[in-house]
C-alpha cells in the first residue's frame, strides 16, 4: 500500500531538469506511466539546440524515493549506438579500417564463414548487423558467472559455434549483440585498453557527458543510479553481463541529449572534427544490403535505423536490460530527438504510447504518404505463398520461428495490394509502389520490397528477411508438431486410466514407461522457481534435471514401442501409434537441436 501511494504522489509531482521543464508535458508523461503501471522515467528533449529534461515516478519503489532527471539510468542496447560512434570516431582518426576483415584485427577470432574466399566479415558489417551472426546464445544472456571483467574473449571460447555466419555477410540485416561484442574487442585490440576505459576517456569526456560511464555499476556502490523493475514495482538491481558491448551503459537524461546534439551536428568538437561528418551522416541510413540494392533506402547502419512510425520519418534505437526499456529518437531534418528511459521492464506495458507523446510535442513534420500504384493482379500473384524467416535472429528458436513466424502472404478482396498474416502478427495490408517494392498502409514511405534469389522469391523490410517455402514442406512440419501432441496427450490420458483398471500390472505395461517420461519433464518445473531467472544459461539443478530427462524421453518411448510390438495382440495397437506419433516429432525436435535441452549450451 505505502509503495502505491508514495508512486502516485510522485507522478502527480514531476520533477525539474536542468532545464526549465513544462510541467503540463511531465503532468502527462507520469499520466501515461502510471496508466501503463510503470515506476519510473527519465527523458530529454532536443528542440533546435535547446535541452529540456525531466523524470517522473520512483526511483525505487522499495523506498518511494522520486526519481530525479539527474539520476543515473540503464539504456540497454542504445549502447550499441554510442559504441558505434566510438568506432566512427576511431574511423576518422585512422585508427580502424571499416572494411578490414575483423579476423585480421582479432587473429584470435576464426569465423565458420562459408563466402570467406569473396566475402569475409568486416567491422562495417558487425556496425550494421550484416555480418551473418546470430544474436545470442542463453549462457550469454541469462548467467551469474559474468563478472564486470570478464575477458569478452569468453563470449566465444566457450562454444566457437557462435561465430558461425549464416547469410553472406553484408547482404542481409540480423541483428546480433555478439556482433557488437566483437566490436568492443576490435576497440581493445587497435587502442591497447579494456573498451570501457578507452571510451569513457576519449568519446564521452570530449562530448561532455561526465554523469556517463561504460564501465558497470549497481545499486549497491552507486546510490545515483536507479533501480530496476518488473511488472508489479518489484525490484532488480543491476547485475554483470557477458555481452556488456552490446548492452551496459550508464548515464543521464541530459548526458544522451547532448549525445543527440552533437549526433545531429557536423561532427566537429571546438570545431576540430571529432566523427567525419559523412560518417556520422551515414548512421541510419543503409545503403549497402541486398534490400537497398533493390530499391528499399530504409533499414540499420552505424547504431541507428531508419524508422517510419506515426507518420514520421526518424533515425531509431531502442533498449531493453534486466529492469529497464528506453528509446532514443533522432530527427536530423527538424533538428530535433529525444530520449526516455523506464526503470521498469514490463511485459505488458505501451511504451510506444511515450513515442507518439514526444512526436506531438516536437511538432515533428508528417510527410504525406506516398501513393500506392496499380498494379496488374497476375503481378501480385507472383509474389502469394508462404515465406520462412532467413536468417532468425535466435537459431534456439528457429524450429519455433519456422511454425509461428513464418507468414503467409495473399491479395486483398479487390486484388489491389497485398495481405500478410501469420500466428505472431496482425494481419496487415501491404500496398503497391511499382517495381515489387511496396507501402505498409500505416507507414509513409516505401516499407517493403519482393525480389528473387536463384530459386526463392525474398520478402523483406530490410530489418527481416524472409525467404519462399514449400507449403508442402510446412504442413509436414505443422503435421509433425500435432501429431506429435495427439501422442503425447494420448499417452498421458491411457496412463492415468490404466493406472486405475490394471493395479500392479501396470507397471509392465508397453504405456508405462513413456507415461513416466513424460511426467518426469515436470520435475524441473519447482527448480525453476527456486533459482533466479538470470541462472537459467547456468548450469544448476533445474537445467541438469531438464537435459537428464529430455534425453531419457527419446529412449523411454522407444523401450515402449518395441514393448508394444511383442505384447500387442496387434502388430499395430493403439500403445505403438500413439508412441510412435510423439516419437517421430521428437525426432524432430533433436534434429533442430532441442532435444536434448541443454539451455547452459544453447
Amino acid at each position: 500500500m505505502n509503495k502505491t501511494i508514495g508512486l502516485l504522489l510522485v507522478l502527480l509531482i514531476p520533477t525539474l531538469g536542468l532545464a526549465q521543464n513544462d510541467l503540463s508535458f511531465d503532468s502527462l508523461i507520469g499520466q501515461t506511466l502510471q496508466q501503463e503501471e510503470l515506476v519510473g522515467a527519465s527523458f530529454a528533449l532536443v528542440d533546435d539546440g535547446q535541452i529540456l529534461t525531466g523524470a517522473v515516478g520512483l526511483k525505487n519503489a522499495d523506498t518511494n524515493e522520486p526519481l530525479l532527471a539527474e539520476h543515473q539510468i540503464q539504456i540497454g542496447s542504445i549502447t550499441k549506438t554510442l559504441l558505434a560512434a566510438g568506432v566512427l570516431q576511431l574511423a576518422t582518426q585512422e585508427l580502424i579500417d571499416l572494411n578490414a576483415p575483423v579476423e585480421d584485427i582479432v587473429p584470435i577470432i576464426s569465423f565458420d564463414n562459408p563466402w570467406k574466399s569473396t566475402d569475409r566479415v568486416t567491422v562495417k558489417h558487425l556496425l550494421n548487423h550484416t555480418s551473418g551472426l546470430e544474436d545470442a546464445r542463453f549462457w550469454q544472456v541469462f548467467s551469474e558467472k559474468a563478472q564486470a571483467e570478464t575477458p569478452l574473449m569468453e563470449v566465444f571460447s566457450k562454444d566457437t559455434d557462435v561465430l558461425t555466419v549464416r547469410s553472406r555477410p553484408g547482404s542481409r540485416f540480423s541483428y546480433s549483440n555478439m556482433g557488437f561484442t566483437l566490436l568492443g574487442l576490435v576497440i581493445e585490440k587497435v587502442t591497447g585498453q579494456q573498451y570501457e576505459t578507452y571510451l569513457d576517456q576519449h568519446m564521452l569526456k570530449p562530448l561532455g557527458m561526465n554523469q556517463s560511464t561504460f564501465q558497470f555499476m549497481s545499486q549497491h556502490t552507486n546510490p545515483q543510479l536507479a533501480m530496476g523493475h518488473f511488472d508489479g514495482g518489484i525490484t532488480q538491481a543491476s547485475v554483470p553481463m557477458y555481452l556488456r558491448p552490446a548492452g551496459q551503459f550508464n548515464t543521464t537524461a541530459h548526458d544522451m541529449a547532448l549525445f543527440a546534439k552533437f549526433l545531429l551536428s557536423d561532427g566537429k568538437i571546438n570545431s576540430q572534427p571529432f566523427i567525419a561528418k559523412d560518417l556520422l551522416q551515414a548512421m541510419g541510413q543503409p545503403t549497402t544490403t541486398e534490400a537497398n540494392q533493390k530499391g528499399l533506402m530504409r533499414g540499420y547502419q552505424f547504431g541507428l535505423s531508419y524508422r517510419d512510425r506515426y507518420g514520421v520519418i526518424g533515425r531509431y534505437h531502442a533498449g531493453n536490460i534486466i529492469g529497464y526499456r528506453a528509446t532514443f529518437y533522432l530527427f536530423p531534418e527538424e533538428n530535433k530527438a529525444f530520449f526516455i528511459s523506464f526503470n521498469t521492464d514490463s511485459e505488458t506495458a505501451n511504451y510506444e504510447k511515450f513515442t507518439e507523446l514526444f512526436v506531438k510535442k516536437l511538432k515533428i513534420n508528417r510527410p504525406t504518404p506516398l501513393e500506392a500504384k496499380r498494379v496488374p493482379a497476375p503481378e501480385l500473384n507472383e509474389l502469394i505463398g508462404y515465406y520462412q524467416l532467413a536468417p532468425v535472429r535466435f537459431e534456439l528458436f528457429a524450429y519455433l520461428d519456422l511454425l509461428f513466424n513464418s507468414v503467409v502472404i495473399s491479395q486483398n478482396e479487390d486484388k489491389t495490394a497485398l495481405q500478410v498474416s501469420s500466428l505472431q502478427q496482425d494481419t496487415y495490408a501491404l500496398l503497391p509502389m511499382g517495381n515489387q517494392t511496396f507501402r505498409k498502409k500505416d507507414r509513409v514511405s516505401t516499407s517493403h520490397v519482393f525480389y528473387q534469389k536463384g530459386s526463392k522469391t525474398i520478402y523483406t523490410d530490410a530489418l527481416g528477411t524472409y525467404e519462399s517455402v514449400s507449403s508442402l514442406y510446412l504442413g509436414l512440419m505443422w503435421m509433425s508438431l500435432m501429431l506429435g501432441l495427439l501422442g503425447l496427450l494420448t499417452i498421458l490420458i491411457r496412463g492415468v486410466i490404466l493406472l486405475f483398471i490394471k493395479g500392479k500390472a501396470w507397471l509392465k505395461h508397453a504405456n508405462t514407461i513413456p507415461f513416466l517420461s513424460i511426467l518426469s519433464l515436470g520435475i524441473p518445473i519447482p527448480f525453476f522457481f527456486l533459482q533466479s531467472f538470470n541462472q537459467l544459461g547456468d548450469v544448476t539443478p533445474a537445467n541438469v534435471l531438464l537435459t537428464t530427462f529430455t534425453t531419457l524421453l527419446p529412449i523411454a518411448l522407444i523401450y515402449g514401442a518395441v514393448k508394444a510390438i511383442k505384447t500387442g495382440k496387434q502388430i499395430i495397437s493403439i500403445n505403438f501409434i500413439s508412441i510412435a506419433l510423439l516419437l517421430q516429432w521428437v525426432l524432430v525436435l533433436a534434429i533442430w537441436g532441442l532435444i536434448p535441452m541443454k539451455i547452459w549450451e544453447m
